[in-house]
């Protein structure tokens, strides 16, 4: 008498999901690509057990962001506050778990700082700021530098005043007189 048992041969699949810098072992082997898998294992009952494994490699980033700020200003990053220039790395988690690096390099622009002195005569003016300034004193006028920021001039303007005078002269006649460049023998305003 002959009892035949025929016993299934077990086939499992496996997902397995690791990030690009590791590696996965599965059948003696260390798995870095994704792909399908399939190892073939002997069960308690001498059968074939057929393990497939389904294997995802996720991503991981390297991001470089460039900011640029005015002096003066702060930028927030990785829950700190930066107010000077620097490069800092900080590691995130991305959405499928793996780390995400993100370097920040910043660049506090200087905020600039210009005097400038001018002269005029008090019959004349002088454009600075979108005005025509006539009258002595210190203003000022902030711009923009090719980065953005501030550019502060302060201009000092002096008015120097200007003379009319009238003067009286006597020659004899046969007499001349230089004035202007020129020789005068008569008469003459």
């Amino acid at each position: 008498t002959l009892n035949l048992t025929v016993v299934d041969n077990i086939q499992t699949t496996v997902d397995a999901a690791i990030c690009d810098n590791e590696s996965f072992t599965f059948g003696g082997q260390s798995l870095t690509v994704a792909g399908t898998y399939v190892d073939t294992l002997a069960s308690t009952a001498g059968c074939d057990s057929i393990v497939t494994l389904n294997l995802t490699v996720n991503p991981t980033f390297n991001e470089t962001v460039d900011v640029e700020i005015c002096e003066g200003e702060s930028f927030a990053f990785g829950g700190q506050i930066y107010t000077a220039s620097t490069t800092v790395s900080e590691t995130f988690q991305s959405a499928s778990g793996c780390d995400s690096v993100v370097t920040l390099n910043l660049i506090v622009n200087p905020v600039a700082s210009t005097a400038i002195s001018a002269e005029i005569c008090d019959n004349e003016t002088f454009a600075f700021g979108g005005q025509q300034l006539s009258v002595a004193g210190t203003y000022t006028d902030t711009l923009q530098t090719a980065a953005g920021c501030d550019s502060i001039v302060t201009l000092n303007l002096t008015v120097n005043p200007t003379f009319n005078e009238t003067v009286d002269v006597e020659i004899c006649e046969g007499e001349s007189f230089a004035f202007g460049g020129q020789i005068y023998t008569a008469s003459t305003t």
